[in-house]
């Protein structure tokens, strides 16, 4: 399987899991299930589920950033730190109420990943 492929199937797969989670009325489903999915990965998977991550921290969508976010967390992906500088980057322009923090939360992600205190 290709990136393209693995990034459409961990896509949709987010997307079942988010609609089941809104059916059930619990808000922690979608991203129970996306640990369980990413446990289930071998080394080849992992090394694409975590570039997919990345690009989800990018996401206009606030529940796909706050998925990504939760499982580079969990997970420690240091290889997503990149596109952390970036989303801290675009949160300190962005003026919505929950943008600071956001930019904190993710600042303490890029600390607790690069060993920094």
């Amino acid at each position: 399987m290709n990136l393209d492929e693995f990034r459409l199937q961990m896509a949709a797969y987010r997307q079942a899991a988010d609609e089941e989670a809104m059916s059930l009325k619990d808000s922690y489903l979608a991203l129970d299930r996306l640990h369980s999915l990413y446990r289930k990965f071998d080394d080849e998977e992992r090394v694409m589920a975590n570039q997919v991550l990345a690009e989800w921290a990018l996401s206009d969508d606030e529940k796909v950033r706050f998925d990504a976010l939760a499982l580079i967390d969990d997970f420690k992906i240091k290889t997503a730190i990149p596109a952390l500088h970036e989303l801290v980057a675009r949160l300190a322009s962005i003026h919505t109420p929950g943008a600071p923090y956001e930019q904190q939360k993710v600042n303490r992600i890029i600390r607790d990943l690069s060993g920094s205190s």
